[in-house]
């Protein structure tokens, strides 16, 4: 379910079975934080960076796995203590399979210890910091290079792989619109 196929309404449904099979339900120690987030606390997520912005077909968002991901992460660490401030500076620019082994990592069974939980470091593994530099190419299109990157092949290899990237895009979204 890689594709934006999901309303609003479907994602927070398929945000709460996957907090569930987590054993997160309900493990929220701070009565202000919600387990399974509404729509208006997704779209909140979405102000603040937290969640990508949604696909928009005839004027509805859609919403994909990546989405149902970042929910669950966000709850996974509030579970643990972690204030949305925290959370952001931990998930920013993190790919899907960084989400998903973030998400791998929170243990099973007792869960609601909050931030005793987490004082006692049982807490998902640490995601690994990464500082990003971003080249904005046009509008709608950016490059974003991990601090620190060489280029391990030529710059004609390089080249070609951005080109087989853009020209894979456009292709998904001329197919959609079929």
């Amino acid at each position: 379910m890689d594709r934006a196929t999901l309303t609003l309404e479907q994602l927070s449904a398929r945000v709460e079975e996957e907090i569930e099979k987590l054993g997160l339900l309900g493990a929220q120690d701070d009565g202000r934080v919600t387990a399974v987030p509404d729509a208006r606390t997704i779209r909140y997520y979405g102000t603040l960076g937290l969640v990508d912005r949604p696909s928009i077909v005839d004027r509805e968002a859609r919403y994909g796995q990546r989405h149902v991901l970042q929910i669950v992460a966000i709850k996974a660490l509030q579970v643990m203590g972690l204030p949305l401030g925290k959370i952001q500076e931990r998930l920013y620019a993190r790919s899907t399979s960084e989400l998903e082994a973030l998400v791998e990592s929170v243990p099973r069974g007792a869960r609601g210890d909050g931030p005793a939980r987490a004082a006692a470091g049982r807490h998902p593994a640490p995601v690994r910091s990464v500082l990003w530099r971003e080249v904005f190419i046009e509008p709608g299109l950016k490059l974003s290079v991990e601090e620190g990157w060489s280029p391990g092949t030529s710059g004609a290899d390089i080249e070609e792989r951005i080109r087989s990237a853009i020209a894979a895009l456009t292709a998904k979204e001329g197919a959609a619109d079929s």
